[in-house]
């Protein structure tokens, strides 16, 4: 089996574990922060994480949102930041605590999602990133 595939199958592990509550909140919280930042600043899981504790959630298994980020981008609500020189997804160290500065991928908000979203006059988050919870 391809590292790829080892890595899917784990996401989905994660994915299918965690409780439908906790996965609401995760894309609740992804939606979150794609709507208030704008497509020309980067960001990372630590927003996310920042706004699920604002929220007053603490997720079971922090891996969660690996496969949430994933259907975010599949939906066309975010993208990865990719190196010109490189070609590969930049990267940022973490500032949460419980992350010890571990590297972390950095994403923006699709310029199509956050446009569109201030033109509609209510938002479902389940609509984009699959179902509820």
């Amino acid at each position: 089996m391809s590292g790829q595939q080892e890595r899917d199958i784990g996401m989905a592990r994660v994915e299918l574990g965690a409780r439908p509550s906790q996965k609401l909140a995760a894309k609740q919280a992804i939606t979150k922060v794609c709507r208030v930042t704008p497509p020309s600043k980067s960001w990372t899981t630590d927003e996310v994480h920042a706004v699920l504790k604002g929220m007053g959630v603490t997720l079971d298994n922090a891996r969660l949102l690996g496969p949430l980020m994933k259907r975010a981008q599949k939906a066309g609500l975010i993208e990865p930041v990719i190196c010109s020189s490189c070609e590969r997804q930049e990267t940022r160290l973490s500032k949460r605590k419980e992350r010890h500065a571990g590297p972390q991928y950095m994403w923006r908000t699709t310029a199509t999602y956050y446009y569109e979203y201030w033109d509609q006059d209510s938002y479902v988050p389940e609509q984009e990133l699959g179902g509820e919870g």
